[in-house]
C-alpha cells in the first residue's frame, strides 16, 4: 500500500498526546485477574469469501461493518471500494471505484452508517467524508476536520459514528520559517452533517520532513486503539508504555480510567528492524533512529454491539498465543471493571487473522498477509497469503 507524500509525512509525525487528567477521575487498574477468568468463545464457521480460489479479490481491508438489513459491507483501501456480502455470504455488489468524481475515493480509511440507507466513507486526504446510500448513489462530500477551502488541510486517519457523534482522529503538519515545523494532531468532534466541528485531545510535536531524526516513543497518538461506545463516549490507549483505557465524553472531559497490570512485550531484533516512519516508505532503517524495545501495551480496542463491553487485544494477546489459538482478548465491562480474558480458538485453521467483533453474535476474522493485486508481490515479510473474510456464529 502506498500512500502520498503528504499522508505519510503527517502519519510519520505522531505523538503523545498530553490533555490534563482530572485528579478525581476513578480509577480502575486490576491486579488480581479476571472476576469471570477465562472462557474461550465456540465459534462456529457461517460462510466465507475471498482466499485463493475465491472470484471476490480484497487488496487491503481497512474497515468492515455490518448494516442493520444484516449484509456485511467490507472497504478495501487499496481497491478503493466497498464489497457487500449478505447474511448467508452471498456476494451482492461493490460501492464506488478509485478517483475524484462524486461518490467516489481515495485512500479510503473508514466506513461507517449515518442512518437506515446513508453510508460514509473517509477519505485520507484530504480530510473529507464521502455519502452516498447503500445502493451506491452518491450524495455529498463533507470536511469533519475542515474545510481545506477554510484552510484546513488536513489528513483523518480514521472516523467512527455512534449515536449521532461523529468522531475523527486526523492531522496536519504546519511549516514553520524559522525551521521548527511540527505537527498538530487531534481528534474531530461533529454530527452527522459536519456543518461545525471542535477539537478535543489535541497536541503538537516538533517535525523534522527530512525524515532522518525519528524517536518512536515521541510519535504514538491514539490512531489506531480509539473506539466510540454508546453515547458517543470515547475510549482511547492514551499511554504507549501503559495498560490504561481512558474513557472521555464528546467534551474531551475524562471520566474514568480503566485496565490492568502489564508487561509490555519485548520486540526481537527482526521486529525493531522491520519499524519505521511511513515517510521512509520502505527504505532501510537508519541507524540514527531510536527505536522501543517494546511493543505498545494496547494494540486495539473494540465495543461489542450487543453489550457494550470492552474488548482490548494487546501484542501479547496478539502474537504471542499458545498452540490454536489465534489471539486473546481482555473483556471490561462498561464500567471498567475487568470481566474476562476471551481466547479466540482458531490458532489450528490459521496463523494470520484479525478479530471483529459485528454484533447479532458474530464474529469476522480477516485471514491472510494480502498482497499487491496488480503485481502479486508480498509485502516482504514472507509468503503472499490472499485476504480471506470469515464469518463465525457465537455459539
Amino acid at each position: 500500500m502506498k500512500l502520498t507524500l503528504l499522508l505519510t509525512m503527517v502519519l510519520f509525525s505522531l505523538c503523545a498526546p498530553g490533555p490534563a487528567l482530572a485528579a478525581d477521575c476513578p480509577r480502575n487498574i486490576d491486579e488480581d485477574g479476571p472476576v469471570q477468568g477465562v472462557r474461550p468463545l465456540d465459534l462456529r464457521e457461517l460462510w466465507r469469501v475471498g482466499g485463493e480460489d475465491d472470484e471476490v479479490i480484497f487488496g487491503d481491508i481497512a474497515e468492515l461493518k455490518v448494516h442493520g438489513d444484516g449484509n456485511l459491507y467490507i472497504l478495501d483501501h487499496q481497491l478503493c471500494h466497498v464489497v457487500v456480502i449478505s447474511p448467508d455470504g452471498e456476494y451482492l455488489r461493490d460501492i464506488s471505484r478509485e478517483g475524484d468524481g462524486p461518490g467516489e475515493l481515495r485512500q479510503p480509511t473508514g466506513l461507517i452508517f449515518l442512518s437506515d440507507d446513508i453510508m460514509g466513507i473517509g477519505a485520507g486526504f484530504p480530510a473529507k467524508l464521502v455519502t452516498l446510500r447503500t445502493d451506491g448513489t452518491p450524495i455529498d462530500t463533507h470536511y469533519p476536520c475542515g474545510a481545506p477551502a477554510e484552510g484546513n488541510v488536513a489528513v483523518m486517519i480514521r472516523v467512527e459514528y455512534e449515536d449521532s457523534v461523529l468522531a475523527a482522529t486526523g492531522g496536519r503538519i504546519v511549516f514553520a520559517a524559522d525551521g521548527r515545523s511540527h505537527t498538530e494532531r487531534f481528534m474531530s468532534i461533529s454530527d452527522a452533517g459536519c456543518e461545525t466541528f471542535r477539537y478535543i485531545l489535541e497536541t503538537d510535536t516538533p517535525f523534522d520532513p527530512t525524515g532522518l531524526s525519528y524517536v518512536e516513543t515521541e510519535h504514538y497518538y491514539i490512531d489506531g486503539s480509539w473506539e466510540l461506545g454508546t453515547g458517543g463516549r470515547i475510549y482511547a490507549a492514551m499511554k504507549r508504555d501503559a495498560y490504561e483505557i481512558s474513557e472521555f465524553d464528546t467534551s474531551g472531559e475524562l471520566v474514568r480510567i480503566f485496565g490492568r497490570r502489564y508487561e509490555p512485550r519485548k520486540r526481537t531484533s527482526e521486529e525493531k528492524g522491520r519499524v519505521r516512519p511511513l515517510i521512509n516508505n520502505g527504505g532501510p532503517v537508519n541507524p540514527d533512529w531510536t527505536i522501543a524495545d517494546h511493543d505498545p501495551c494496547v494494540a486495539r480496542i473494540m465495543v461489542d454491539p450487543d453489550d457494550d463491553t470492552i474488548w482490548v487485544l494487546t501484542p501479547h494477546g496478539h502474537e504471542d498465543q499458545p498452540e490454536g489459538i489465534l489471539e486473546t482478548w481482555d473483556v471490561f465491562a462498561p464500567d471498567g471493571v475487568y470481566l474476562r480474558q476471551v481466547p479466540i480458538p482458531l490458532g489450528h485453521e490459521m496463523s494470520d487473522g484479525t478479530c471483529t467483533l459485528v454484533g447479532g453474535g458474530r464474529l469476522v476474522v480477516v485471514r491472510g498477509t494480502g498482497s499487491d493485486v496488480d503485481t502479486g508481490e508480498d509485502d516482504g515479510h514472507g509468503e503472499v497469503e490472499p485476504l480471506e473474510v470469515i464469518c463465525y456464529g457465537i455459539l
